[in-house]
């Protein structure tokens, strides 16, 4: 892959929307690397810091691992390779605004962060949300009581919508998986990132 085209693909938004079906798919298809946060060794900690249920602290521990993963993102780019991340930059700043963090003691302008390329933001409604939840096996314990709280998650779909000029918006609830993939690739394609 030339450099020149390599490109930080973000995949946002709430939980039961898509995001990881995408964002492999697109690795699979294309060649990516997949990756989300937190990375090793910081997702080795994850279940006992959301066992303190204190959301400064949350955030600033996702915000961590959104920095942890610079070099890995710095190295990939440098060598022609393009990236999709599930979740990144977006989710930790929207889901934490939700939960009431005030994200603004950050400015993000400042962080050490290699920003998205292309930026898209799967949503679907509460209804669509829960089914595909429930249909979902082995979901972690210690991120249960956000993915099941519908008024929460709904308020952060709208704050998502409303935080950032995104590349692409897709509502995934009439979509099937192939469809939100060859949206985001024809998005890709227009802008010469395959």
């Amino acid at each position: 892959m030339n450099t020149a085209n390599s490109v930080i693909l973000v995949v946002e938004g709430v939980d039961c929307v898509g995001k990881t079906t995408l964002a492999e798919t697109i690795a699979a298809k294309h060649g990516f690397r997949y990756l989300y946060t937190p990375q090793p060794p910081l997702s080795k900690i994850r279940k006992e810091l959301e066992s303190l249920k204190d959301p400064n602290t949350r955030f600033f521990y996702y915000l961590t691992s959104v920095i942890a993963v610079q070099r890995m993102i710095r190295a990939d780019l440098d060598a022609g390779r393009s990236l999709v991340i599930d979740r990144y930059i977006h989710s930790t700043i929207v889901m934490h605004q939700v939960l009431g963090v005030n994200t603004q003691c950050v400015d993000m302008e400042k962080l050490p962060i290699l920003w998205p390329t292309v930026s898209v933001l799967l949503t679907a409604k509460s209804e669509t949300r829960t089914t595909r939840r429930n249909g979902r096996d082995g979901v972690q314990e210690y991120d249960q009581h956000i993915e099941q709280s519908v008024g929460l998650l709904d308020k952060a779909q709208e704050v998502f919508r409303a935080a950032h000029h995104w590349s692409l918006v897709l509502e995934t609830d009439n979509l099937s998986q192939e469809q939100v993939e060859q949206q985001v690739t024809a998005l890709l394609q227009e802008k010469n990132h395959v």
